[in-house]
């Protein structure tokens, strides 16, 4: 069985050694449109544990290991491809580790420049017969529908359906560069016709697999029906050609460009793009491969739209494409951080029902809550609403104040404790610590003789904000239900001044702006004034007492910290490295601007 028949069995799974976005990103791209699984499997990156890519629209973590040895049991028998990005000094030991590794393995990709020679023919006496290697200096191979290894063929959705890689077809690409594989992938589907597979040989002077061993490949494969080839001056590649041809082991058809005929306007041979672009002896030169090329048969012309014309002729088989819908990739943005929900707020629990506890029984938080009151809780209504407030308080989701400070200071890689303690200094008037003073306020309109509107226009006098009133994301139409679940425990008890003026107050506001109801903090806060006065048997004395020792902040402050430490752990699983705000979302002024 030949690789690409192993291929297109579906043995296609991929290690990537180092990081390189864009490259990865266009080979899970290449997959979702192909309608095929993922091809990579994970990233051997030391210093995080996972690199946020997508998966057609959606993002998603891609897994980091420290080294090959620490790729996970489920799989490493999929292992199949080696996609080496790391720089060219560190490309033969991290090749040779992962060969090590994964023996089984059947080829690899090395797309660093610069690969110190020694380096590259150590990996040709070591692998150049048994292993398929791309590079290096190239960007890798591709079939078409099944696998993309390196940047071959586009990095980003628009190339992969203009080149059509969705879709197999019969002639075969092979090119010592890089930039003109891809030209003439393009090349071929502006001819009408489709890939069998393309493979970019590398551009440096000693490629591990030598182009021989991949025209052998194109030989002996029955999709492959023609043959489109690129070289250029410099180095005797085009010879391998001649002599296949010649031998007659090689029989399909070629078509050939030989660039670099320029060359022979100098003086002297110049050096060109590629470490091998240079003419060291006459048959070098792009004149000699050509003529050389053209004497066995190959079809070999002298202009690049002459070449394009020569792909026309090139047999091929009658193809349907493979339907692609890339749509969904155009419009994808990532996010800035990544977290998951802590609670389900959309799935709120049912605390009081028709007047009765739901949940009445107790737990971590009324033990707590009468640890802070300095007694016990009593009632089974106050135990369960404690409980309750705790249940819906410990998060809000990763996009608040507090989650995304205790994130970025996870993500700096500073300890459990400074990272929660980031997000709770965040806590303040604006953020989380507003029901202590919406306790103030209730505590001071339910007993002050003043209307709701009059309260109202007292205190947003000068431009202050009512706290316990008003929310970003919910409004008139589109409630809190957060504040209807808390809301039922109205009903457990015989009266609830608080409560109802906190709900008059939102009468009023909500007649100037639909934004402004009562939240979370307010109905909280209005509601532990109600049930601790019923139930506990708290004066108004005492209440004012908790307000001012801050006690209602602290049923915010409890709860909420074990929200953040579920962020904090969960980047330190995901071990995405240092945070960096993306230029496109800072502002930065101008000199001078005030």
């Amino acid at each position: 069985m030949t690789l690409l028949d192993s291929i297109r069995a579906g043995e296609r799974g991929i290690l990537v050694s180092g990081i390189h976005l864009q490259v990865i990103q266009s080979i899970l791209d290449f997959d979702y449109l192909s309608g095929k699984e993922r091809s990579i499997l994970g990233i051997v990156a030391g210093g995080r544990k996972s690199v946020k890519l997508f998966w057609g629209p959606e993002e998603f973590l891609m897994p980091c290991f420290a080294s090959f040895a620490d790729v996970p049991e489920q799989f490493r028998a999929q292992v199949r491809f080696l996609l080496n990005v790391q720089s060219g000094r560190r490309a033969y030991e991290s090749t040779v580790a992962f060969f090590e590794a994964f023996p089984e393995a059947y080829g690899a990709h090395i797309f660093a420049e610069n690969v110190p020679e020694a380096s590259a023919t150590m990996l040709i006496e070591q692998y150049g017969k048994t292993k398929v290697i791309a590079g290096p200096s190239g960007v890798g191979f591709v079939v078409p529908g099944l696998l993309k290894l390196g940047a071959i063929g586009g990095v980003d959705a628009t190339q992969l359906w203009t080149n059509k890689l969705m879709t197999s077809g019969s002639v075969a690409v092979v090119s010592t560069s890089g930039g003109m594989t891809g030209e003439l992938i393009n090349a071929v589907a502006g001819a009408d016709k489709r890939l069998s597979f393309a493979f970019c040989i590398g551009g440096d002077r000693f490629p591990v697999t030598a182009l021989s061993e991949v025209l052998k490949l194109a030989q002996e494969d029955p999709s492959t029906k023609g043959i489109a080839y690129f070289g250029e001056l410099g180095g005797v590649d085009e010879y391998e050609i001649v002599e296949l041809i010649k031998s007659g082991t090689l029989t399909k058809p070629v078509a050939a460009y030989i660039a670099g005929i320029i060359d022979e306007s100098f003086e002297e041979h110049v050096q060109f793009g590629h470490a091998k672009a240079l003419v060291a002896t006459n048959d070098e030169s792009a004149r000699a491969k050509r003529e050389a090329l053209r004497a066995c048969g190959v079809d070999a012309p002298d202009t690049f739209p002459e070449f394009l014309e020569a792909l026309k002729k090139l047999p091929g088989a009658d193809h349907k494409d493979v339907p692609v819908d890339i749509a969904p990739l155009l419009s994808r943005r990532s996010s800035i951080l990544s977290t998951r929900e802590i609670i389900d707020l959309k799935s709120i629990p049912v605390f009081v029902a028709e007047g009765k506890l739901v949940t009445p029984e107790t737990g971590f938080m009324s033990a707590v809550t009468g640890a802070l009151l300095g007694r016990p809780l009593t009632s089974p209504i106050s135990q369960a609403f404690f409980e309750a407030v705790a249940t819906l308080l410990i998060d809000h989701g990763g996009n608040v104040s507090g989650a995304v400070n205790s994130m970025i200071t996870a993500r700096a890689g500073k300890d459990l404790v400074s990272s929660l303690v980031s997000g709770l200094l965040t806590i303040g008037p604006r953020f989380g610590g507003a029901i202590n003073e919406a306790a103030g306020l209730w505590l001071t309109g339910a007993q002050g003789g003043l209307s709701a509107s009059e309260f109202v226009t007292l205190e947003t006098s000068g431009g202050r904000v009512i706290l316990g009133i008003g929310h970003k994301k919910y409004r008139v139409g589109m409630p809190d239900p957060r504040v209807a679940a808390l809301s039922e425990f109205a009903t457990l008890l015989d009266s609830h001044p608080h409560y109802d003026f906190a709900r008059s107050v939102e009468a009023v506001t909500i007649g100037k702006n639909g934004s402004l109801i009562l939240n979370v903090d307010g109905v909280t806060a209005a509601l532990a004034l109600d049930i601790l006065s019923e139930c506990e048997g708290y004066t108004r004395s005492e209440l004012t007492a908790l307000k001012d020792a801050e006690f209602f902040n602290a049923l915010f402050i409890l709860p909420r910290s074990a929200g953040f430490m579920a962020h904090i752990l969960e980047q330190k699983r995901n071990d995405e490295g240092l945070f960096r705000l993306p230029d496109n979302l800072l502002y930065t002024r101008p000199a001078g601007e005030e």
